[in-house]
């Protein structure tokens, strides 16, 4: 038994130095995975992401200012912009959104129990999985519906990318910038993908603060908020549109991930496929097709501004492009982790 071992042990220990005995005593937690390591990495990351939340805060708020002279700008060369008021419609869409997952969370809770893993998961733990299942079915649903809502949209326009699936290229989301012609119902694609990142950044604010991985969700809704909501502010919607559909694949394929190696019908050999699928979307869209499709034209673009259109832009497109630098970081950082936690469960196959 357990406690017969724990006796045996003791017992071996006698007459052993102090060192010997600590070396000894360190072996189960060592085999156990119970290393201190992983406990300080996680705390140092947690101040990496809390400090950079902070940062990007203070700069968001240092810099708002600049967005008037953008109006100004706009005013004198007869250039549509929309102002604070336009957020409205983004604030009703995240009340419904806040209604449409806490009332899926209530429908779906007895379906989500019937499928998850009886063994893995028991009393209180079982419980907040129950949520986090049910949150990923509603993301999976609203993402695979953003995204086609983002394709009718844009199919067709010059700046869809073969990248993507269009006819246009990626160039083109930035050309002319800042006369940009209008797209018919980008404003009300934007408006919504706005309200969900209102929802996500109140959502984690204030009902997830205890939970490990707040300050880090903190840190990207912090940074996809403010750039949603800048780019709408300065008539950014066209490459922001390309970037909103670059980012909506992945959590699709994410969730489903996650929701199939948690049910206890899963079969190895397909939740390997969803692995290895879920990977390579994130790598293509975030990792490939973020920076070189979006990131590198706005260093283009921002280096080819008239001395006029510079010193209205300099502050405000400077913040967004550092911003999406930061956020490419962050998928990298998720990529690996992701990498990281699903290897094993490949070679153990």
């Amino acid at each position: 038994s357990d406690v017969y071992k724990r006796q045996v042990s003791t017992q071996s220990t006698w007459g052993m130095s102090k060192k010997s005995q600590r070396e000894i005593s360190e072996e189960p937690a060592k085999e156990n995975g119970l290393h201190s390591k992983p406990k300080k990495d996680h705390a140092s990351m947690k101040i990496v992401f809390k400090s950079l939340s902070i940062i990007v805060i203070c700069v968001i708020l240092g810099i708002w200012s600049e967005i008037s002279r953008f109006y100004s700008f706009s005013q004198a060369h007869g250039l549509r912009y929309w102002s604070y008021k336009e957020f409205f419609p983004a604030v009703i869409a995240m009340l419904l959104i806040f209604f449409y997952r806490y009332s899926a969370e209530y429908l779906l809770r007895g379906w989500i129990d019937k499928i998850l893993d009886n063994v893995k998961y028991k009393g209180e733990e079982r419980a907040s999985h129950i949520k986090r299942m049910t949150k990923w079915v509603c993301d999976i649903i609203f993402y695979t519906l953003t995204t086609l809502f983002g394709y009718w949209v844009l199919w067709g326009t010059k700046y869809l990318p073969a990248e993507l699936g269009g006819s246009g290229k990626c160039s083109a989301s930035l050309e002319s910038y800042p006369f940009q012609e209008d797209t018919p119902y980008i404003r009300e694609y934007y408006l919504l993908q706005i309200g969900n990142h209102m929802f996500a950044f109140f959502d984690n604010l204030l009902f997830k603060r205890g939970e490990r991985n707040f300050y880090e969700m903190m840190l990207h809704h912090i940074l996809a908020l403010s750039l949603t909501m800048m780019s709408f502010q300065l008539n950014l919607v066209h490459v922001g549109s390309i970037v909103l559909i670059i980012h909506d694949p992945g959590d699709i394929f994410l969730c489903i991930s996650r929701f199939y190696s948690d049910s206890k019908c899963k079969k190895m050999s397909v939740l390997i496929c969803i692995f290895i699928l879920n990977l390579f979307v994130w790598i293509y869209l975030r990792l490939y097709v973020f920076p070189s499709c979006v990131i590198f034209y706005f260093f283009k673009t921002y280096f080819s501004f008239t001395p006029e259109a510079f010193s209205v832009f300099r502050f405000t497109v400077g913040l967004i492009i550092a911003k999406q630098v930061l956020l490419i970081s962050m998928h990298i950082y998720w990529a690996v982790s992701y990498t990281h936690l699903t290897l094993p469960t490949i070679y153990s196959v």
